[in-house]
This record gives C-alpha cells, structure tokens and sequence, in this order.
C-alpha cells in the first residue's frame, strides 16, 4: 500500500523526471563555476567599467604628535631608552598620594623607622630592562592644575632637592616580572625606593595636626612627587609599566610608639581619586637617524618618500597626503570597491628589543586640523586592518568607505595621519617604507567601478 502524500511520484515516469531534473542541475553547476567572474554582474550597471588602481601618488612625512592624555587607566610609563634611530626618549610620572582617611592618627609620640616609595609592575615593557637606571624622586612645589585631561607633555614645578635615600637617586635593574621577597614573603614584582628620613618625618611632624584631617588639608601639605629616570646611562634601556591602581604603589611609612617591639605600617595610597600622568621628553630628537632629523628639522617630503618614522606615547606620527586625487575623478562617476593602504616595515631597522608596533591607527586630518576617526575604523577591527602581519611584515587598512567619501565631496582632501594604536600605554616605535622607494613601497590599492 502507498503512503506518501503524492504515490504517483514513486512511478516510473516520475522516476525519470526526477533523475533528469538532478543531471541538469549537475550540468548548470559547472557552467556556473566555469563563468564564475561573471557572477553578480547582473547587477552592476552595464555601463561600468572595472578597474584597478595602484599607482596612484602618496605624499608622506614624519611629523612630532600631538601630546595625548596620560591620566586614564589604571597605569603610567617610566623609565628611559637610548635608542640608536630615534635618539633618547625619557618618560617620567607626577602623581599625588592620598591621605587613607580622615583625621589619620598614628598614635602618641610616633617615631620614624624609614620611609619608601612602592611603584608595582604591570609587567609589560620595551627595551632591555637589564640595563641600570637610576630613579630619582622629588616634592612637587605646586598642586596639579585643575584640569579633567593631563597631557603628556605637562610640566608641574618640583623641589630642587632629592628625596631618595642615596643622594644621586636610587640605582635600578628594572625587574617586571620578577617577585620580590619582604621579610620571608614574596610579592608581586615592584620597584621600592628608600627615600630621606627629612622626608618622612614631615609625616611624622604632621601627626594630630590639620594636615591629617582631610584631602585637601594633606594636599596642601603633601602636593605631590615627580618620579623621574636619570638621563645618563649605558646600553639601550627601556621603558615599563607602572600600575598606578595597585594597592600596593602607595608611600609606605614605617614607625613605631612607645611601647612597639615591631615597627608599625601606614601606606598613603595613590588611588582612583589621586591626580597622575607621565611626561613624555624626547630632547629635541638629538643623534636620531638622519632622514628622521631631515622630516623634523626641515619638512623635508622627500626623505619621507624613503623612510618615516612612527613612534608612540605622543611622539612621532607620519601625516599622509594624496595630491593628485582630482585627477583621478576627471568627468566621471567612480564608485569605490574596495581601497587598501599598504604600509610595508622598513626590516632593517627592527631590533631585537626594540620589535615593530603591534598595531597601528589611521585617522583622518579635518580642516582644523584635528584627528577623527574613519567611518571605516567603525566597521571593526576585521574589516578595517591595522595589525601587524609578521609574514609580510606590512600593516593593511581597509579605507573604502573613507576614499569614496573624498569622491562624493563629503570629507575635504586634508590628509591622514598614521599612529601607534594604544598611544598612551603602548612604548613602541616602528619605521616604515615612504611611498617613494622603487621596491615595496607604501601604496594605495584602489579596485573601483567608471560609470560614464
């Protein structure tokens, strides 16, 4: 007995309707394989013309940053690097400390036993961290400006005195990821600098006074320290992290009362509400590569057709120009497929503790000057590139939606400006091939439609 809904499908006429119908399906997906650039060409005007473009002209040079903010996130940057292409950059830190509470009483009679400054690792860093440095500390003279954004390249007057224990600073073999022992118990890796009894016994001479009633009583007293690398040392150096929300960066003051065996721990924390940032100095760009020097010094464009340099944290940027952009327009109506800016590393000068930025940032220069976002950035990671591809050693933005709108008029032809992504925490620093070598250069791929 037949049970299917249409029995008469199961005959033989049936049958053979159903074998065909599979054969010729078979059929239809060779051919359709075969024409396989032809697909979806139904759907593009017939008038276009397909076209790929990459020889269209770059114009490109090294130009100094614009400071950036320095006082989000939970870190800063210290320490100091003698690099032999971008010359010496030095990174130093203003922070406040905090009063752990309100009218703070360390007991009758208190007397000092030592004072140190605590700064944790995050444990990232660039350079080699072998190489001693020496940390010097000292007194802001004045409060932080009142100002909700700190730039790197802000400047709080200090003391003239130094405050570490040493009176040339405190010597440093950086350590990120190394725990350190205290008294029979390791800790997370961190730098601790002894700093002067005359210090610390400002915190001991202000027991039961006003300066430990409050924040802004401990301020006045207390404005701040500038934490600072010494600029004269041997070997490359680096630069390293500093995670400034740690509990356990803060001025840790040891004492004791009258009737203490051990000595007794108060820490004044730099927390969420403490002011901070890192002054970035790169000293003029002295005994850096000479075409770097030419770019800085002199806006000289054709050293950029060679080489251009890009370094972080504010430094160095390459601004990017398409001079001839009209001519590609003439009379007709583009429509823009796809545009790929190819951004080659220039290998030889990648060091082996100074490697290529992970990641770069493309942005577009507005008429006043200011840098936005591309609309293709908004399309995520993915589509838009910018990661390093260590095979090729090239960094590849996608820009099509950007390149159209130069074509509609929407955005002004100003420029681009390239950039070390993560510009306030990353240290790194990369040179790249300018658009005017003969082999690999920087180059603009354009795959576009002519409408006439």
């Amino acid at each position: 007995m037949k049970t299917s809904i249409n029995p008469r499908f199961y005959g033989v006429f049936f049958a053979l309707l159903k074998r065909m119908a599979m054969v010729s399906a078979f059929l239809l997906l060779i051919h359709a394989c075969s024409e396989s650039d032809e697909i979806g060409l139904d759907l593009v005007d017939t008038r276009a013309q397909l076209h790929t473009l990459d020889t269209l002209s770059l114009q490109a040079i090294t130009v100094i940053d614009d400071s950036v903010a320095m006082n989000f996130g939970s870190m800063n940057i210290l320490g100091m690097i003698n690099d032999p292409v971008f010359g010496k950059t030095h990174a130093s830190i203003y922070t406040e400390t905090r009063l752990p509470r309100n009218n703070l009483y360390l007991g009758e009679d208190p007397v000092l036993d030592s004072i140190y400054l605590v700064l944790s690792y995050t444990g990232n860093f660039y350079g080699f961290v072998r190489n001693y440095q020496r940390l010097k500390v000292y007194e802001l003279s004045e409060n932080f400006p009142e100002a909700d954004t700190l730039f790197s390249n802000l400047v709080i007057p200090h003391e003239p005195e130094l405050i570490t224990k040493h009176p040339r600073g405190h010597l440093l073999q950086p350590a990120p990821l190394d725990s350190v022992m205290i008294d029979s118990i390791m800790f997370p890796p961190q730098i601790r600098i002894p700093l002067t009894d005359a210090f610390g016994q400002k915190f001991i001479d202000a027991n039961e006074t006003e300066a430990f009633e409050n924040v802004p009583n401990y301020l006045e007293a207390f404005k701040g320290l500038y934490i600072a690398p010494g600029d004269k040392f041997d070997g490359l150096g680096s630069k390293y992290q500093i995670n400034m929300l740690s509990p356990l960066t803060s001025l840790e003051l040891y004492y004791k009362n009258e009737d203490d065996t051990v000595s007794r721990i108060q820490r004044f924390p730099i927390n969420e509400f403490a002011k901070r940032t890192s002054r970035m100095e790169h000293f003029g760009y002295e005994n850096t590569h000479p075409v770097l020097r030419a770019q800085i010094e002199e806006s000289d464009y054709s050293m950029g057709d060679s080489l251009l340099f890009l370094q972080s944290l504010g430094m160095l940027r390459a601004n990017i120009h398409l001079p001839y952009l009209d001519e590609l327009i003439g009379d007709s109506r583009l429509l823009i497929n796809k545009a790929e800016l190819v951004v080659p590393v220039a290998e030889g000068l990648v060091a082996e503790h100074l490697p290529a930025s992970r990641e770069l940032l493309l942005l577009r220069i507005d008429e006043d000057g200011d840098l936005k976002f591309l609309d293709d950035y908004m399309m995520g990671s993915t589509y838009f590139g910018g990661r390093l591809n260590e095979d090729k050693m090239q960094y590849t933005f996608n820009i099509s939606k950007y390149f159209q709108q130069l074509l509609d008029g929407t955005h002004p032809n100003d420029g681009l400006a390239l950039v070390v992504a993560g510009a306030s925490e990353d240290m790194s620093r990369v040179v790249l091939h300018g658009p005017g070598r003969t082999e690999n250069p920087m180059r603009l791929i354009i795959y576009y439609s002519v409408f006439d």
